[in-house]
């Protein structure tokens, strides 16, 4: 997930008749969010990354053994990152690949909403303001797989995931 300094407007409720004003801001400044989800369990890890590359992805890929095992599925889309990183996996990671313009079918992207609903509206001094933000709304998620769980297990992974299981 890209985020950034500039403002990402959201809804915003009013009383009837009156124009809600909504905060904006336009700084060229910005950063990645890499989340990765257990859905099974619910569990999330995340990165916040300077940039979004196959060599920044292939490192960060080469971990993931590391924090969940051996036998690992990672659905990924077309962006450019995901194919130059899906050249250098690890054994034992495997790709879920989507169609094109399908983000509806990537459980990350529905967590990634959360997120970024969280930060509505907000104007940020700084990239490191809206870090701390994100990072603090990323506690809920790390302290209730549950709703981890609700937002990412998606019908289709978990077919896939008792397939190959």
């Amino acid at each position: 997930m890209r985020y950034g300094l500039i403002s990402n407007p959201w809804r915003n409720w009013g009383p009837v008749g009156e124009g809600v004003s909504i905060p904006k801001q336009m700084e060229f400044e910005w950063g990645y969010l890499w989340a990765e989800i257990k859905v099974l369990s619910g569990e999330v890890n995340v990165w916040f990354l300077p940039e979004m590359n196959g060599a920044t992805l292939s490192k960060i890929v080469a971990k993931m053994p590391e924090k969940w095992g051996n036998n690992v599925a990672l659905v990924w889309d077309n962006a450019g990152a995901h194919k130059s990183a899906a050249k250098n996996l690890p054994d034992g990671i495997n790709v879920i690949p989507l169609p094109a313009y399908s983000p509806e079918l990537n459980s990350v992207e529905r967590f990634f909403q959360e997120l970024r609903r969280s930060i509505a509206n907000k104007i940020f001094g700084s990239l490191e303001e809206l870090e701390d933000a994100l990072s603090e709304a990323l506690k809920e998620y790390f302290q209730n797989t549950e709703k981890v769980r609700q937002l990412c297990a998606y019908p289709w992974i978990l077919e896939q995931i008792q397939g190959t299981g």
